[in-house]
């Protein structure tokens, strides 16, 4: 599995590396726009990301921004419904409006921090990818 980890805090790229590196080769972006970059290199290198998971809460462009960008990508790039891109938000907002306004997005996971191996893999199961 390609996994992209997207998070501002160098603590929760760390972690979620740590944790996610077991499911497969682990990549890591800063911002938004650093994801972006690393999808579209991805892609014309003939790869794709099985998995990104995604803060809210980053400087520059949101969380809910990003995941919009990439549903919009994978519209420009045909990727089908089979092949394409599973996303969670891994933050620590719970309120009502910003989990809806995130599946809304399209994101298909919404884990909470502070997260636990226990939690991500729980997580990742409802997404149809963990074991």
């Amino acid at each position: 599995m390609n996994i992209l980890i997207v998070d501002d805090e160098p603590i929760s790229r760390t972690k979620l590396k740590l944790l996610l590196s077991s499911y497969g080769r682990c990549q890591e972006a800063v911002t938004g726009e650093h994801a972006i970059e690393l999808l579209t290199e991805s892609f014309n290198a003939g790869l794709s990301f099985d998995l990104i998971t995604v803060d809210i809460n980053m400087p520059g462009m949101s969380g809910q921004e990003l995941v919009e960008r990439i549903r919009r990508f994978e519209v420009g790039i045909e990727i089908t419904q089979r092949t394409d891109i599973k996303i969670m938000m891994v933050t620590a907002e719970s309120d009502s409006d910003t989990v809806m306004t995130s599946i809304i997005q399209g994101c298909d996971g919404y884990l909470l921090k502070p997260f636990g191996r226990h939690s991500l893999d729980s997580e990742l199961v409802k997404m149809g990818i963990g074991r």
